[in-house]
Parts: C-alpha cells; structure tokens; sequence
C-alpha cells in the first residue's frame, strides 16, 4: 500500500493530523517546529495549504460565544425559570408542587448540559493533550535504555541522555524522533524510500536522514559525531547542505560544519 506524503495533503487532511495540530498549538515546542521548518524548506510550494490549515485549526480553536455581562446571564437564567413554570405538562399541578417539578426539570437540564460539555472536553484532552502525542524518555547516568520505536525500530539511548517521539507511526505520520545525547540505531527498512516516508533523527544542527540503517550518533562538547555501519544516511546540515555516507563512515559536525573522520 503506498504512503500519500505530506505533500499531497488537502487543506482539511493536514488541520486533522496530529502532529501539524501540534505545532500550530505548541509554538514553542522547537523540536516539532524543527521538523515542520525543515519540511517546508523542502516543499515550498505547500506554504499556502500549511497557512491555511493553521488558519483553520486557530479559528476552531476560537470560543464561538460571546462571553455574557452578569445582567445577561441573570435575565437568561430569569427566561428558563419563566419558560419551566409556563411548560404545559406542569399547568395542571399545585403551585407548591410545581415549582418543586419545574426546579427538578431544571436541574436535570443543567446535568445533561453539564455531562455534554464533560464528554467534548474528554474528546479534546484525549486528541489533543500535551503528553498524548509525543513520548519523552531520559536515561540517568549509569543506565542504558533499549526502545523499540513505532515502526518497530529500535535503539539503545545512551546514559545521559532522552528521546522524544510520536506515540503512534502510521501512514500519515512521519517517522522521526528527537535525540538528545547518545544512542545507537537500528533502522527497520521499508520499500517506500520516499522523502515523506524516511526515518529521521532531528539534532540541534542537522537532521539524519536513513533507510533500512545500523548507525550511532554521539553528542559531545566538541560536536556531534556520527558512525554509520550498514546501510543508506543522508546528513541534511544549514543551508540546505547535503552530504551522503556510506557503510563505514565517520563525520564530526561542528555548528553546522561536517568534518570526515579517519
């Protein structure tokens, strides 16, 4: 089954993916902006949809009612007890009883409104909730963590160190994480080597782009090195700069500035 890149998203399809809805909501997250800023480089041409889908998603994000002055909300409140004791099935009682009724009619409207306005939130927090998205894992000095990814990827972070990444990979997600410190990768291959569909792991000065891929990555005071073992990386540094490594590979990468190691 092929897999419909980023790209080929309508206006409506990229407002309701989860990841995109994250970055319009969550500026400040750098990591997810990182991604989204490194796909537009890429894709100029969608910077019109990408508007437009953030539009979307800002305006239902925007409250629909207009917030009431104490007066109003007083007069409306006044409407539904006048409308509950004028309501045609209470006519026929006693006023005592009435007015008991037409209070217990009201309460029992005000908990159905209540428990609609509890499910709408619980349907909000669950599709849009901070920590429902993306996982955070950090490992403490003298421990190794072995992760197995959504793709079924794994990689052992290295102590010191953490990881953040979608709680679910599918078709209309990107497989990517955000690496801080050290680890080591083992990339599961797919035959679809398109750019929408490779692995990537996102570090403050360059992206690693790979496929089917057994690789390390280390971040140190004096840069971030890379080793690849087996299979296919491309590194993606400023300015659009592209540089491919080969099975045996080492590079050292300096503020943005690759240098090949021995």
């Amino acid at each position: 089954m092929s897999h419909k890149p980023y790209s080929a998203y309508t206006i409506e399809e990229l407002a309701l993916d989860d990841l995109f809805v994250r970055w319009v909501q969550h500026p400040d997250d750098d990591e997810v902006a990182a991604y989204w800023q490194n796909w537009l480089s890429q894709n100029p041409d969608c910077t019109e949809t990408v508007e437009s889908a953030r539009n979307l998603i800002q305006e239902a994000s925007q409250p629909r009612l207009p917030a009431l002055s104490t007066d109003e909300i007083s007069s409306v409140w006044g409407r539904i007890r006048e409308s509950l004791q004028t309501m045609e099935d209470l006519r026929p009682l006693q006023p005592d009883v009435r007015a008991v009724v037409g209070w217990w009619y009201f309460m029992r409207t005000i908990a159905a409104l209540m428990g609609v306005m509890l499910l709408i939130g619980w349907a909000l927090w669950m599709q849009y909730g901070p920590n429902q998205c993306v996982s955070t894992i950090s490992t403490p000095a003298n421990q190794t963590r072995l992760i197995r990814l959504p793709d079924n990827s794994t990689m052992t972070l290295q102590p010191n160190s953490s990881v953040r990444y979608a709680r679910q990979w599918n078709e209309e997600t990107p497989r990517a994480v955000w690496l801080k410190g050290e680890a080591d990768f083992s990339v599961t291959h797919r035959n679809d080597t398109s750019s929408a569909r490779l692995f990537r792991v996102h570090l403050p000065d360059f992206t690693i782009e790979a496929v089917g891929t057994i690789f390390r990555v280390r971040q140190r005071s004096n840069g971030t090195y890379v080793a690849l073992t087996s299979g296919n990386m491309n590194l993606l540094l400023k300015e659009q700069q592209s540089i491919q490594l080969q099975p045996g590979d080492s590079i050292q990468i300096i503020a943005g500035l690759a240098k090949s190691l021995p």
